[in-house]
């Protein structure tokens, strides 16, 4: 008597999803050792188990790794390496079987795994007694009096010092203040990292997941960018009354900071770009940027201000070497084209 076609795929099913429970479990190790390398390449079977056969599978799977990884690595590995692969590859693999698109599948498995880490955060804390976000700060702050020691062996100058010195005095009330920032953000970039990743890595397996736009045309919407900076003045001026309202204030101001900050860099590496000036030096301009001070952040952070309602970069013309001559036209034997619409398709 023939087997049941049903039977027999829902088998297949769960012997695919054992198969990559076992690979997440192999990657997971690994990023026990090399965090960056877990991150990326752990969420992958999970994602792709919900791509072929739905969330059950995966979350069946995804239990069974983080199973294994408790019986052999121990319960606080187990829960950070669980929170870094499991929800992402979850809402990952959700966004990409929905068809929702590249850009609301990377919120949402943002979304996930800053939902994980807060999640297993709090139960490292409450459970296991290990309190990680005060080792992370005090770590950071050994670092800075590392820093400070050997600037003072190759004698640094003395006002030099003593704003290094203000600034680990400041920094654990800082970090604390800006943790939540730093959380959200981190999840948004370790999404969008880790899309990539699946998108190239996918494709070799006959899964081909819709592209993001380049980096270049991102915009952010005049409405958001309305609404983050009403947010943060409402929030700055509640402060001023308020004292409970300074670390909101301050966060909503390091969400504006950070979004049109990278806008204003847009903006340019796009006027770099049409001047064909080396990726090189553009690169070290940009950390001699970032490390000069606040200043030249706040710089960037107006000019992507400017940049959301004026659209410096759709202004920018290419230089007069890159535009195309008449006789180049007719050699190619096509009409001339407008360069802006070469650049910027629309």
């Amino acid at each position: 008597m023939p087997s049941n076609p049903g039977q027999r795929h829902q088998t297949r099913g769960l012997t695919e999803g054992a198969i990559l429970a076992a690979l997440t479990v192999v990657v997971g190790a690994v990023g026990l050792v090399a965090p960056f390398v877990g991150i990326l390449l752990a969420p992958l079977p999970t994602m792709l188990l919900v791509i072929r056969w739905g969330l059950r599978t995966a979350v069946l799977a995804a239990v069974v790794a983080g199973l294994i990884l408790f019986q052999f690595f121990g319960p606080l590995n187990a829960v950070s390496v669980a929170a870094m692969f499991a929800p992402l590859g979850l809402a990952l693999g959700w966004g990409v079987w929905r068809g929702i698109g590249a850009q609301l599948t990377i919120l949402a498995g943002a979304a996930a795994f800053l939902a994980s880490t807060v999640a297993a955060l709090a139960i490292t804390t409450l459970v296991l007694h290990q309190d990680l976000l005060g080792q992370f700060i005090q770590s950071q702050v050994q670092a800075m009096q590392l820093a400070l020691s050997l600037q003072q062996r190759i004698g640094a100058p003395p006002q030099q010092i003593d704003e290094m010195r203000k600034t680990i005095a400041i920094m654990p009330q800082f970090l604390h203040t800006a943790l939540p920032v730093m959380l959200a953000l981190g999840a948004l970039i370790w999404a969008y990292l880790c899309y990539t990743v699946a998108r190239a890595v996918l494709r070799r397996v006959g899964h081909e997941l819709p592209g993001v736009p380049p980096i270049l045309a991102w915009r952010l919407p005049p409405v958001l960018a309305s609404t983050l900076l009403w947010i943060a003045a409402g929030l700055s001026l509640l402060s001023l009354r308020i004292t409970a309202g300074n670390a909101p204030a301050m966060d909503a101001m390091l969400v504006n900071l950070f979004v049109f900050g990278f806008q204003g860099a847009l903006v340019a590496i796009t006027w770099a770009n049409r001047r064909q000036i080396p990726r090189f030096i553009q690169v070290m301009a940009g950390v001699l940027l970032i490390t000069a001070g606040l200043l030249p952040i706040f710089a960037l952070a107006v000019l992507g201000m400017l940049d959301t309602w004026f659209d410096y970069r759709r202004l920018l013309v290419a230089p007069a070497s890159e535009q195309p001559t008449a006789d180049s036209d007719l050699s190619d034997g096509g009409p001339p084209q407008d360069p802006l619409k070469a650049v910027h398709p629309r």
